[in-house]
């Protein structure tokens, strides 16, 4: 038959709890993922309103550009719109004397996060 005496060195051994280094250390791992988890956090941010600024030039270059293509062929001429938020849209007009072509580069630059900008092009031909 087995023993099933509890010393009293035995009951010690249960009760004991943890030290304070292996409290320390699981502190530690603790703050060094949720410091990790913060800074992902930071870098997801950033993207996020990079990419809204990105879709907000793609949509003015495109909106510009299908305002242009509307117009008559030969009403179709370069020129630039500045705003009053951050965003400058303009247009270049090149036209190809055979056969008629009208080439039409819209950009749109601004300086949210530095320089950058936008650029969508698109050929017109003359109704022949």
């Amino acid at each position: 038959m087995l023993n099933n005496k509890v010393t009293k060195s035995t009951k010690q051994m249960s009760n004991r709890g943890f030290t304070l280094v292996e409290v320390m250390i699981g502190m530690a791992i603790f703050f060094i993922g949720f410091l990790a988890v913060g800074s992902m956090q930071v870098t997801a941010i950033n993207g996020n309103a990079g990419a809204r600024e990105a879709t907000e030039a793609a949509t003015r270059a495109t909106s510009q550009l299908e305002a242009l293509i509307t117009r008559p062929y030969n009403n179709i001429v370069g020129g630039s719109l500045v705003t009053n938020d951050a965003y400058a849209v303009s247009w270049t007009v090149v036209e190809t004397p055979s056969p008629k072509f009208k080439t039409i580069t819209v950009t749109v630059d601004w300086e949210q996060r530095g320089p950058r900008s936008f650029v969508v092009t698109y050929m017109k031909a003359d109704n022949l």
